[in-house]
């Protein structure tokens, strides 16, 4: 499956409800009945959707896909991606090719940074929370993305341990991370005796600096744990998404505070909600980091997973 999608396993985790599997290009993660894979670069993601369904088939006697989820950020340079991934309308008629019956769904300005989301869910919604808070950072300071590199930090325990990590995480999280070659990171997080994860994953080059956070995590309050993630990388620019079904009153509540209220030391330029089918809802924002007022006397202001 992965040598389709174009990566390779480097180090895996097992848990107690969840498999987790750092990749060379991003995380995945397996469950009785879920997988989640991300990957970045230019990998053929969807490439791999025939193979995950075989698998799946074969070796667990699943047939059936009861919910499909493909997200993605708009690409900086899409034409140094593989022909599918493009455009996101060449994604959706690939994806329509193998589900009937998917929404597509384009979140955020198209004059600024925006999110992509194709969507399936045959069945009632699940009986037990289920939520998922996406934070993907851009322009990031110099003395954060250092971290990230070999020039900083021996392997990448070194980078969990400077950069914070365990503080943007459940306590008790099992963590397995990889520092790369010069530069970029990726860490996994496995919360015990549960199907919660955290992953993160860094590409530190100061030209295109960009850090995603995901996780599904409930031991604690996600808005403060965005508030973590934001005080640890400190973006300039972000866009955040937090996904819930009507169990998940935790996540419903950061959704209401992410539509309430801006962040600390950030400036929302756009805030969107989507009711999907059978009670699950998606808030979508956008945020710039505030400049800092003049001082007295200058003249200048001081701004695929998957």
């Amino acid at each position: 499956m992965l040598d389709v999608a174009q990566c390779r396993i480097l180090h895996a985790l097992r848990g107690d409800q969840v498999d987790s599997y750092v990749l060379s290009e991003s995380s995945l993660f397996i469950s009785d009945y879920r997988l989640i894979i991300k990957t970045c670069g230019s990998t053929r993601l969807l490439a791999a959707l025939p193979k995950i369904l075989q698998l799946a088939e074969e070796y667990a006697g699943l047939r059936e896909v009861s919910a499909v989820y493909y997200s993605r950020k708009n690409f900086s340079r899409p034409d140094l991606q593989p022909l599918l991934h493009r455009s996101f309308d060449r994604e959706v008629d690939y994806l329509d090719d193998h589900f009937e019956e998917g929404a597509a769904y384009c979140m955020g300005s198209l004059k600024l940074d925006r999110w992509y989301l194709y969507h399936l869910n045959r069945a009632p919604a699940a009986k037990t929370l289920d939520h998922t808070l996406e934070i993907l950072m851009s322009d990031m300071p110099d003395d954060v993305l250092e971290v990230f590199t070999q020039k900083m930090c021996a392997d990448g325990r070194e980078c969990t341990e400077k950069a914070g990590i365990v503080g943007m995480c459940p306590p008790g999280t099992l963590i397995h991370e990889e520092l790369f070659s010069p530069c970029g990171y990726s860490m996994n997080g496995l919360i015990p005796n549960s199907d919660q994860y955290v992953t993160i994953h860094v590409t530190p080059e100061k030209a295109f600096s960009y850090a995603s956070f995901e996780t599904n995590q409930d031991e604690m309050c996600l808005y403060k744990q965005t508030r973590k993630v934001l005080d640890g990388f400190r973006p300039a620019k972000l866009l955040m998404t937090v996904f819930a079904n009507d169990h998940s009153r935790g996540a419903r509540d950061s959704q209401q505070a992410l539509w309430d209220s801006e962040l600390p030391g950030y400036r929302r330029t756009n805030c969107q909600f989507l009711k999907l089918e059978n009670d699950e809802t998606l808030v979508y924002a956008h945020f710039v980091r505030r400049r800092d007022p003049p001082s007295s006397g200058s003249e200048d202001e001081g701004e695929r997973s998957d």
